[in-house]
Order: C-alpha cells, then structure tokens, then sequence
C-alpha cells in the first residue's frame, strides 16, 4: 500500500511538472535585443504563457510548447510603442467625423484603428487627444485588449483654456484653474493615467492641470508653442514630457524683432502667405540657426539637465518635401528653389533633432499622422540617415517610450513579467539600415498576429 501511495503520488507531482513546463510559445535561437542596453545575445530561448515572457534564456533545454518558433539567429526585438497617436487621422480618411462612435460598428473602428499600426510592428500607442465623447468606448478597448489588436492608452480630450469658439474635436475646454483641476480629476477617477496640455491652454489652468495630475501621481504631456506658454516656463512648473521635436523652436523665436524679421524673410521667399505648416516651421529654424543659435542651444542644455523626452514626429516635417520613404501630401506649390530651400532648412532641423539626443534629451517615437505604422519605419529610416545608431532608433522605438509613458513594467524590453509583444525580423538593420522596412512575424500577447 506504502508503494502505490509512493508511485501515485510521484506521477502526480511528475504530471504536475510536465503542466508547469508547458508553454504556449517558445521562441527559440534568438538574436534578442536588450532595449535597456542596447546590445544584442545570440542563441537566446524566449518563453510565453499566458501573453506574457515568463524566461529568456541561453539554455538549450528541449522545452514543451504549444508552439515553436526557430528563429535561425534572425533579430528579435520588441515591438513598437508609439507615443503620439489620434483616433481622427484614421477615421476621417472613411469619411466625416461622427459625435459619437457609433455602437453598432465599434469593432470596425478598433479594427481600422489597429490595421494602421499593428501590421507595422505597432504593438502598443498612447492617444494623445480625442473626443470626450469617445472616451467610453475607447476605455472599453483599453480594458480588454486582444492579440489581434492594438493596445491603447488615452489622455481623453487634450486640455485647452477658453478661446471664445468652439474647440476641435480632439480637445476638452477647462474655464478657470478649478475647472482645470476638477477635469484632470474626472479623467483619474475614470481610471486615466495620463493628461495632455495643449498649447492653447493659459498658465494659470496649465499649472492647476499639471499640480493636479502630478500630485495623483499622473503622468504629463506638453504641446508647447504659439507663444502662449513657453518650454522654459513649463520647465519651471515641473514638465517633463513634451510633444514633438519640432516645437522648440518656438520658445526661442517669439520676439516683436525677431518675428517681424522672420515675417520679412518668409515672405521674400515664398511671397505672401504660404500655407503649409512644415515650410514656416523650418525655416524658423534656419533664422535662429543663421542669426543667434546660442538661445536654442541654451534651451536644449536645459531641457538635458531637466531629464526631458519629446516624441520625435518627424515624418510630418519631410514628407511635404518628398524626404520620406512614402509622400501623401506633397506641397506641389514650391518653385525648384523653395524646394531646394526646404530641404536645406530639413537638415538644419534635423541637425538639432541629433544635437538633442546627443545632449541627453531622450527621443520616442511620436508619429501624430494618419499613416502611424508606416510613418515609424520613416522616421527610423531618417533617423538612420542623419547619424543615429541601430541601437539607439531602436530604443527610441520601444524602451524609451515605454518608459516616458511609465509603461516599462509591460512594455519596451524582452525581459521576464513583460508583455509578449515581439518582432521577428527577416533582414536586420544591424546589417543595412533600409532593413528597418524589411517584413516582420509580429507575436502580439504571444500570439502570431495573422496579417
């Protein structure tokens, strides 16, 4: 009797093992990027139960799975977080604008939303600003993600102070400091962790925003720029975060002078008027470049010791110059010398964009444009042309997001409790940086993400 309890209770305690052993996905003779580090470890063993890295290690060990994945020393890297993102850039290319996203379709939507990113290698993305009227669906998909979509994260509407029209679907006007306050709470209470200041907002609703959220231990995004807060005053309240590269150059060229000189040379080359966004922009960077760099340098030295990140959006500054590897709005108005021009004032902008990263400021990918998922493989290709390593655009695809967003805990690395969210890549841009469009097996929640 002593006997059959012994055996009995060995081949429960062995089947016991052989279920704990069992994994639903193992991927294995990885060449596994270290986001924290940037380096690479060949012959690595990942393993997934439940959506999640349970191990990665260099054991040969025969482990049981579900499913094998032989990596043949291909890279295996994270996948993307992009830290910019708005719900409207998509929708609006169906048609118009609905007040509400209508109930009947909502599956539609998640799935239109995800398509522009997940088969990109988009694994996770923060929305930086839609409709309050969407927020309860959009926390619907928050709350229960799937391997075959995108994970998202919201701010809810982006804050602005009163303006005296009504406000652009993506934003939510505070009236008053309290208003500002009672808001960025509304939005904890709904379970947000996250709040955008837009640059319409004023200081007094901006600090009471800010105070707010950070004592809820928030976390918080600044668009600054139009000359109605500066990066050096939101430096001082205590941001840390900031939206697109491209806007430092507004905190440094807002001078009565310094304007209308601007004004006088935008208009002697391009003539009265000029509509497009990006040309205005860099060439304000050319003026300050020509005429007093010190001011932006000093920004950029503060932004540095201030432990700053900015998410990068730089696809949307060239591809109206036909600088990008995919162009949709292309400014055909330019003469062949504007053109040329525009492209001389893209380098200078970039060249900031390098001096940025190489100061300390830490860079995350930010698209803020319809095409998000193709838009990340853009940036990282004009990272790459302008002196970024292969490390260093990687981990401004990944980790540095994860981790601006507050979100490392699940994202941005491969390392043990984290989100099986994985890229397989069949070239490497370790080998040729074009190979940052080559094609992906993306593994989203441990599962392989049929396209």
């Amino acid at each position: 009797m002593k006997l059959f309890t012994f055996i009995l209770a060995f081949l429960v305690g062995y089947t016991c093992f052989g279920q704990e052993r069992k994994f639903d996905l193992i991927i294995k003779n990885a060449k596994a990027f270290n986001a924290r580090t940037g380096t690479l470890s060949s012959n690595q063993t990942i393993l997934i139960k439940d959506g999640i890295i349970v191990k990665v290690t260099s054991n040969k060990k025969n482990y049981a799975a579900a499913k094998t994945i032989d990596a043949m020393e291909r890279l295996v890297t994270p996948g993307f977080v992009d830290t910019h993102i708005h719900p409207t850039d998509i929708y609006r290319s169906y048609g118009p604008l609905f007040e509400y996203l209508p109930k009947d379709s909502l599956e539609l939507y998640r799935k239109r939303l995800s398509d522009t990113y997940l088969p990109y290698g988009v694994t996770s993305a923060m929305i930086m600003g839609h409709s309050e009227k969407w927020l309860s669906p959009i926390l619907d998909w928050h709350n229960d993600p799937q391997p075959n979509y995108l994970d998202i994260y919201t701010v809810g509407g982006a804050l602005v102070s009163n303006q005296g029209r009504k406000p652009y679907i993506n934003h939510v006007i505070v009236n008053s400091p309290s208003d500002a306050k009672q808001k960025v709470i509304e939005h904890y209470n709904l379970g947000l962790r996250h709040v955008k200041l837009y640059w319409k907002l004023r200081r007094p609703e901006f600090e009471a925003a800010f105070k707010t959220a950070d004592s809820l231990g928030m976390y918080v995004y600044g668009h600054v720029d139009q000359g109605i807060m500066f990066i050096d005053s939101a430096l001082n309240i205590g941001l840390r975060n900031y939206e697109h590269i491209l806007t430092l150059i507004n905190s440094v060229l807002y001078t009565k002078n310094d304007v209308e000189n601007f004004n006088s040379e935008m208009q002697q080359h391009y003539g009265p008027g000029h509509a497009n966004g990006q040309v205005e922009r860099l060439e304000m960077f050319r003026f300050i470049h020509d005429k007093k760099p010190a001011v932006l340098d000093t920004l950029i030295d503060k932004l540095s010791g201030s432990h700053a990140t900015f998410s990068t959006s730089i696809h949307l500054m060239g591809e109206p110059f036909g600088l990008t590897y995919f162009s949709n709005n292309l400014d055909t108005s330019l003469s062949a010398a504007q053109l040329t021009r525009c492209k001389e004032n893209f380098n200078i902008f970039m060249g900031y964009v390098k001096q940025s990263f190489d100061k300390g400021i830490k860079l995350r990918i930010g698209t803020d444009w319809p095409n998000g998922g193709k838009a990340i493989a853009s940036e990282q290709l004009l990272l790459s042309e302008y002196g970024f390593t292969v490390p260093a655009i990687l981990q401004i695809s990944t980790i540095n997001g994860a981790v601006a967003l507050g979100l490392d805990d699940k994202y941005g690395s491969i390392e043990k409790g984290k989100k099986a969210d994985l890229l397989i890549w069949d070239k490497s841009p370790f080998d040729d940086y074009k190979n940052f469009l080559a094609s992906k097996t993306i593994i989203k929640d441990g599962v392989v993400f049929q396209k």
